[in-house]
């Protein structure tokens, strides 16, 4: 990005704040020829993977003193916690190898990023894309926030104000931590060192929800510019003829030909993009469909389970898992909603080429007008499974609506 950031329709500003912006920045601070802000990133990344690694170690070996609580639905507990921690390190591990190609993804937002004269009259509905999502930036980011702060706040108010004292004062019995992951000690050193144990998994914890977040944030916005795109690039086809003709009066075949082709090449440019974008969300947005819709039938369930325990709804965990499958049910719809925009307005191209004027021009642009038909035609880009499946998106959005 060589150009001014005044130029962008979204505020880099934004992305700044968080540090995502100086992860994928090629001129960042170096450390030994490598980003000092994906340095740091990364030993964060392998410090909660180690934490989770160890946290995960006490089912399989356990101390001869050692006891959990024997209420199962814990252990589900504990697995919606761990399945956050990795999809967020995941997310930061895929923003710090496909850096370059991110940084690249930016110029959707540019004003330069398509050529036709058509767009270029309406760059106002880019940036009304922009605006929009610097509206929900800050909110999306503070969901996640809120979440994690729920997760952390839940064992100091079970520890002060539900827990009973011989539940503090039994050595047998594990003190309330915000994952309540296994760890391979006893229960006396636990507790001994509990401080040390809410430190590390409050700090796990945090980064899942800063990595859930920033990853989102980026593919969100970028899904919903390349949308625009496609809208406008839609609408140029249907009335680039009239257009040009109203400016410039009557135009010869080779005019109109070579402003068209502008159009294709532009459509081209759009559908690379967005190859490059589905490339990198790919994993994320596959683990979503299978995680997030498990996680809202779990949940739930926990939710029921931790209400029949207390017998009210204002249970620390009742209303941390209410947040949390909120916070859940807006990320999936928001993924299902605008994957399933961009393919409905990527589809709606070869709907502008057929309402296009074109009845009366010459039969080579007539021939140009069925190739570029063809061409879109071709280009069924989808977020697949495999190759040969793709992910029903209507299907998941008539679920949530």
């Amino acid at each position: 990005m060589n150009t001014t950031e005044k130029n962008y329709a979204f505020d880099l500003t934004l992305f700044k704040i968080i540090g995502y912006y100086q992860m994928i920045d090629p001129n960042s601070k170096k450390i030994f020829g490598y980003n000092i802000y994906n340095v740091i990133n990364m030993a964060i990344v392998i410090f909660t993977s180690i934490v989770t690694v160890i946290g995960l170690s006490g089912f399989f070996y356990k101390p001869d003193n050692i006891t959990y609580e024997k209420i199962s639905f814990k252990d589900i507990q504990i697995l919606f916690y761990l399945a956050c921690i990795m999809i967020g390190n995941l997310k930061i591990a895929i923003t710090i190898y496909n850096a370059k190609a991110i940084w690249k993804s930016f110029n959707v937002a540019h004003e330069s990023f398509l050529s036709n004269k058509y767009w270029k009259q309406n760059k106002h509905k880019i940036n009304n894309c922009g605006k929009k999502f610097a509206r929900i930036f800050p909110w999306y980011f503070f969901m996640f926030l809120m979440t994690a702060f729920a997760w952390s706040i839940v064992p100091i108010v079970v520890n002060n104000h539900v827990a009973s004292k011989e539940t503090q004062i039994n050595e047998n019995i594990y003190i309330t931590n915000i994952a309540n992951m296994r760890y391979p000690i006893t229960a006396k050193t636990y507790n001994k060192f509990y401080k040390i144990f809410y430190v590390s998994e409050f700090i796990v914890v945090c980064y899942s929800a800063y990595g859930l977040a920033v990853f989102d944030l980026l593919i969100l916005g970028l899904l919903q510019l390349m949308a625009t795109h496609y809208e406008i690039i839609a609408s140029a086809y249907e009335n680039f003829i009239c257009k040009i003709e109203n400016e410039n009066g009557k135009l010869s075949n080779e005019e109109i030909q070579k402003e068209f082709v502008l159009i294709i090449l532009d459509c081209q440019t759009v559908y690379e993009q967005l190859e490059t974008i589905y490339g990198i969300a790919r994993p994320i947005v596959l683990i979503y469909m299978v995680g997030d819709s498990i996680g809202m039938i779990t949940m739930p369930f926990l939710i029921v389970m931790f209400y029949m325990q207390d017998k009210s709804i204002f249970n620390s965990n009742v209303i941390a898992f209410s947040w949390t499958l909120f916070v859940v049910g807006i990320q999936l719809y928001m993924y299902c909603s605008l994957l399933q925009y961009v393919n409905e307005q990527k589809e709606d191209i070869n709907f502008g080429l057929y309402s296009c004027d074109w009845t009366w021009l010459d039969i080579e642009i007539k021939k140009l007008i069925l190739l570029a038909m063809r061409m879109n035609s071709s280009n069924n880009l989808k977020m697949n499974v495999t190759f040969t499946k793709f992910i029903d998106l209507p299907m998941f959005a008539n679920i949530l609506d």
